[in-house]
C-alpha cells in the first residue's frame, strides 16, 4: 500500500508540473562557417588555418576589419570566464548586422572536438579557425586568451592580452577602438 501512495504521488507531482506547453530548451552554440569573414586585404604573408567547420582554410593575414579575433583553447581557464561576455557582446546590434564581426582562433586542443563541444555549450554563434600546429604562437604569442582589434584598414589597432575581467572592460575597448557605441 505504501508503495502504491509513494508511485500515486510521483506522479501527481510529475504531471501536474505540466501546462502542455514544450519546455524551453537552451539555445546551444553553433559551429559557422567562415564565408561572412573579409578576406579582401592583400596579403604578402601567409598564416593559413582551417574554419573550424571544415568549409575552408582562412589566410590570416588576409583579414580586413572591422573585426575582433579571440584566440582562446577550451581547456583555458580565463578563456571560460571571458566567453560569456563574448557571447554578449556578439548579441548586440554592431554585431549582428556585421558591422564590425567578431572570429575566434581555436588553438592547442588535445582531441579534435574538444573545440566544437566548447562552442556549442557556451552559446558561441560567430566563426572560428583551428590552428591544429601551433603556427598561429609566431603571431598571436603564447599564452591565451588574446584579444586582437582590426580596424577597416585591417591594422591592428589594439591587442588584449589575458581574459577580460568584465563585460564592461570589453565593452569598453569595442567602444574605445572601432569609436561606436554599443
Amino acid at each position: 500500500m505504501k508503495k502504491l501512495s509513494i508511485t500515486i504521488v510521483s506522479l501527481l507531482l510529475l504531471t501536474s508540473c505540466s501546462n502542455g506547453e514544450q519546455p524551453i530548451t537552451q539555445t546551444l552554440g553553433s559551429v559557422p562557417s567562415c564565408d561572412q569573414i573579409d578576406l579582401s586585404k592583400p596579403a604578402k604573408q601567409k598564416l593559413e588555418m582551417p574554419c573550424l567547420d571544415g568549409s575552408s582554410v582562412i589566410n590570416f593575414y588576409a583579414i580586413n576589419g572591422p573585426i575582433i579575433i579571440n584566440v582562446w583553447g577550451s581547456w583555458c581557464e580565463g578563456c571560460r570566464t571571458e566567453m560569456p561576455y563574448l557571447v554578449d557582446l556578439h548579441a548586440t546590434q554592431i554585431f549582428k548586422s556585421g558591422e564590425i564581426k567578431l572570429l575566434g582562433v581555436d588553438v592547442e586542443e588535445s582531441t579534435l572536438e574538444a573545440g566544437p563541444n566548447f562552442i556549442k555549450s557556451h552559446s558561441m554563434t560567430w566563426p572560428h579557425l583551428v590552428d591544429l600546429d601551433s603556427k598561429s604562437k609566431f603571431v598571436f604569442g603564447m599564452g591565451v586568451p588574446v584579444t586582437w582589434f582590426i580596424d577597416k584598414n585591417g591594422d591592428v589597432t589594439y591587442k588584449h592580452i589575458g581574459a577580460y575581467k568584465s563585460k564592461k572592460e570589453l565593452f569598453d575597448h569595442v567602444e574605445k577602438y572601432f569609436k561606436v557605441k554599443l
